[in-house]
């Protein structure tokens, strides 16, 4: 059973601004939390130790988020994204307090699985709200607003952790989330955003195949780094119950009465499609994000702060780029021309970061970078706003959570695949030129490069660009596939689709839907 939106109390653009900025603060909690802690993790196992546990600092947060994104997608639709959205913003801020009162290793990854929880909420009903909130013809435009969530966390993120760690403590990481997700609950809380109301099951098996499937491959794939060999019996393990329980999850998920996702919803070649161009999008936005900063501080001999405002350029044509493709999507169309030209800039702008040398100026990587940012902008919100047009409503909030599950795991098989070359590449140069040397002293915090004696330096930092222009090298077929991917959508019928009306609900099920 459907109850659709009650269309008697329009808001006003006022209140569209206002809301829509609360929602973006929220959205922006657990992107800028991943990146601050990315830059604080070094500080953070010197103070509580137990280095063995650093993966699941990181893995803990991107599975609980991965797993609990449709969950929530469903639980949205069910009892209303609003009222959903704010509960995950609750869960969030009650797990970034626990967490910057951690006193152990132990204790700060189980309260990461909790703010993982709530990040995966966020994530996963944020996108959809905004369509609840905005009128379908302004809809595009602001969903390419939201680039400028991805441009404030980039930048602000690694400067943030940076900042925390040299001047106060590294718990203020976490607590800093509390007053941004203060001021986003009362702006929410503020308006009634009517959206339709369907009547599911939440397949919570699905989510547990989910979690577990996932913890799998990432623990697999961001330890093969350390192993050095995709052959060890721990890698293999790893890698065979992922496989294992990734089929479990896809046969249980084609018989489930209510499944986790759908497959309905991707069983449509434009949705399909969108959905892996954004998945392969995600992995161009962390490597453009994550290893231009290592270059900063290890090559060139930029402390921290900086190199996250070395980021800048990148991150703001990004959101430029998001701004621009919506606004030109919403008035001349081309749904599908915008993001083949995406891919197309992040694949020739990786393959010129492939080319980076120890000798290679900053400011080249900078503007190689702008090029990627210039292609992830033009991918990620046009695609996502196609799919939302060919979600039915009643699976609007699966359908966007679906598409933000699928950048999630971008993002998350980025830092694990290119990780894992980059670690394997960093050590084994290092070994070849500086016999003894203990990489684990500058893999954490590759600032501290600079401070090392020239013969060393010198060594190393041909080690961190041998280890990043592989890493790039490898993100290049990947951006190809993306090519292919975006040239098989047909445009014609993303034009057809787009042409119609929004989906209307009938009448007999016509009700109040507030919360």
């Amino acid at each position: 059973m459907t109850t659709a939106p009650d269309r008697n109390h329009p808001i006003s653009d006022r209140r569209i601004i206002l809301v829509f900025f609360g929602i973006l603060l929220g959205a922006t909690l657990s992107g800028l939390d991943a990146s601050i802690i990315a830059t604080a993790a070094p500080t953070i196992i010197a103070d509580l130790g137990d280095v063995s546990l650093l993966p699941w600092l990181t893995t803990s947060y991107l599975v609980a988020q991965v797993s609990i994104m449709a969950v929530f997608g469903k639980l949205g639709d069910i009892h209303g994204r609003r009222r959903m959205f704010a509960i995950a913003i609750s869960i969030f801020l009650v797990a970034s307090v626990l967490c910057g009162l951690a006193q152990s290793m132990t204790m700060l990854v189980a309260f990461r699985v909790l703010q993982g929880v709530g990040a995966g909420g966020i994530t996963g009903i944020a996108m959809a709200l905004v369509a609840d909130l905005v009128p379908g013809d302004r809809l595009g435009r602001y969903l390419g607003y939201t680039g400028l969530v991805f441009a404030g966390t980039s930048v602000i993120g690694p400067f943030a952790g940076g900042f925390f760690v040299d001047h106060f403590s590294w718990r203020f990481a976490f607590l800093v989330n509390v007053p941004s997700g203060l001021v986003c609950l009362a702006l929410i809380s503020t308006t009634r955003i009517d959206g339709l109301r369907v009547r599911h099951r939440v397949d919570y098996v699905g989510a547990l195949l989910l979690a577990l499937s996932t913890s799998g491959l990432l623990l697999a794939l961001s330890g093969r780094g350390s192993d050095a060999s995709w052959t060890s019996p721990r890698i293999l393990a790893l890698l065979g119950t992922a496989v294992v329980l990734g089929i479990g999850f896809l046969w249980w998920e084609s018989r489930a009465a209510e499944p986790l996702l759908p497959l309905r919803i991707l069983r449509g070649r434009v949705s399909a499609l969108s959905t892996l161009a954004n998945l392969i999008s995600g992995v161009g936005f962390t490597c453009g994000i994550i290893y231009p900063p290592l270059f900063f501080q290890a090559v060139a001999g930029f402390n921290a702060q900086n190199s996250g405002l070395l980021l800048a350029p990148f991150a703001l044509t990004c959101a430029a780029s998001t701004l621009a493709a919506g606004q030109f999507a919403d008035r001349f169309g081309g749904h599908k021309v915008i993001p083949l030209f995406g891919m197309v800039c992040e694949a020739v702008g990786f393959a010129l970061l492939s080319t980076i040398t120890v000798s290679t100026p900053a400011t080249l990587v900078m503007a190689y970078g702008m090029l990627a940012g210039l292609g992830v902008g033009c991918v990620m919100q046009t695609l996502l706003f196609v799919v939302q047009r060919f979600a039915p409503a009643r699976d609007m909030g699966v359908a966007t959570s679906t598409v933000m599950l699928a950048r999630v795991m971008g993002s998350s098989l980025g830092v694990a695949i290119l990780g894992s070359v980059f670690t394997s590449t960093l050590i084994a140069e290092v070994q070849r030129r500086v016999p003894g040397f203990a990489v684990s002293e500058i893999q954490g915090t590759p600032s501290r490069v600079a401070g090392l004696a020239a013969d060393v330096r010198v060594q190393l930092q041909e080690s961190f660009a041998t280890g990043l222009s592989t890493a790039f090298r490898v993100a290049v077929p990947i951006m190809v596939i993306g090519i292919i991917v975006v040239a098989c959508i047909p445009a014609r019928r993303v034009r057809e689709k787009l042409a119609e009306a929004p989906e209307a609900v009938p009448l007999a099920e016509t009700a109040t839907a507030g919360l």
